[in-house]
C-alpha cells in the first residue's frame, strides 16, 4: 500500500480515537474533567507516534 494512504488512514483513525476519548473520558473522570481532556490528548499523540513509528518500519 502507498505510504500516502497508510498516512491518511492512521491520522483518520487516530483522529477517530482523539473523539472517543473526548466524549467518554470527560464521563469516566467526572471530579477532574480538566485532567480527563488532558489525558484525551495525551492519548492522542501516543495514537499518533505509535501509527508513524509501525508506518516508517514498515515502508522502511
Amino acid at each position: 500500500m502507498d505510504s500516502r494512504v497508510l498516512d491518511v488512514l492512521t491520522g483518520v483513525a487516530s483522529l477517530l480515537v482523539f473523539i472517543v476519548l473526548l466524549i467518554v473520558l470527560p464521563d469516566l473522570m467526572k471530579e477532574s474533567i480538566g485532567i480527563a481532556y488532558i489525558l484525551a490528548f495525551v492519548l492522542f499523540l501516543i495514537t499518533m507516534s505509535g501509527a508513524g513509528y509501525i508506518i516508517n518500519k514498515k515502508i522502511a
